[in-house]
């Protein structure tokens, strides 16, 4: 027994000095103790945020998620949450963090604590090529008596449309799939949707002549939510977001992920 101490000596030793690195300190740590997953609540019914590709989680908040999790030296566990749902989730802390294309606005209705925006997004207009001049600049012929508008029902484009008190024919669909599909058939004009959604839909079909508008008609941040009483998470969200914004990794990432984002409007060097 004697012949053990030496050797219990040393990793006891081994495991103060560590606490004197802090930028090792955890994961020397945490070869000994495997500490609790991250849990990241994701909708995956977004893309080309949040969405399952092949089963599996999929999108730029994914790719968020992955370096969160890296950065903070927990194992990453992505859970399947519904928009109905996805704040009780997080209130009854069955998530740890809500990262899935949630507005700053959207997060504070269902009273949960926002980080540090990561993208300012908002409703853009979708369109075949030949309506552009018309449509892809402003809201100004949106109101117009012969445009045909879809929007997905009780959405913040369906809110839009509202606002402008638009005069011609709104089509309401059960999602942006089914709009884009209508909008290649040439049966409405416009689809208003956020950023995210409308470029992407225009990657998918532009050789069927779709293209975003260059406008954003509303301004909607996006961010991640945490629990308004896991102040330690949100600074760690806070400071995830800081280096990659510091590193110009932001950027790039933003570029990869969402059509049409570089060198644009949009674009966070703009």
């Amino acid at each position: 027994m004697y012949r053990l101490l030496p050797a219990l000596s040393l990793l006891i030793a081994t495991l103060v000095l560590s606490g004197c690195q802090p930028s090792t300190s955890t994961t020397r740590f945490n070869r000994f103790f495997d500490p609790k997953p991250l849990r990241v609540g994701m909708t995956l019914d977004a893309p080309p945020l949040t969405y399952k590709k092949e089963s599996n989680a999929a999108g730029l908040e994914m790719k968020f998620a992955s370096g969160l999790a890296h950065f903070v030296e927990r194992r990453l566990e992505v859970v399947a949450v519904s928009r109905d749902n996805m704040a009780t989730a997080l209130l009854n802390r069955q998530v740890d963090i809500l990262m899935t294309g949630l507005s700053v606005a959207d997060a504070r209705r269902q009273n949960l604590l926002t980080a540090d925006p990561y993208l300012l997004s908002g409703q853009i207009a979708l369109m075949r090529l030949d309506g552009y001049a018309l449509y892809g600049t402003g809201s100004q012929h949106l109101v117009d008596q012969n445009v045909r508008l879809g929007v997905v029902k009780d959405s913040n484009g369906d809110t839009l449309v509202k606002k402008l008190g638009a005069r011609g024919k709104i089509v309401h669909f059960a999602s942006a799939t089914e709009a884009a599909d209508a909008l290649i058939a040439g049966h409405i004009d416009v689809f208003l949707s956020d950023l995210p959604t409308s470029t992407y839909y225009a990657a998918q079909y532009i050789d069927k002549g779709l293209t975003p508008g260059s406008t954003l008609l509303t301004k909607e941040p996006l961010a991640w939510a945490v629990h308004p009483q896991n102040d330690k998470l949100l600074a760690a969200a806070n400071n995830y977001l800081a280096s990659l914004e510091q590193s110009g990794e932001l950027q790039k990432i933003l570029e990869q992920e969402i059509p049409f984002y570089r060198n644009t409007v949009y674009s966070l060097k703009q």
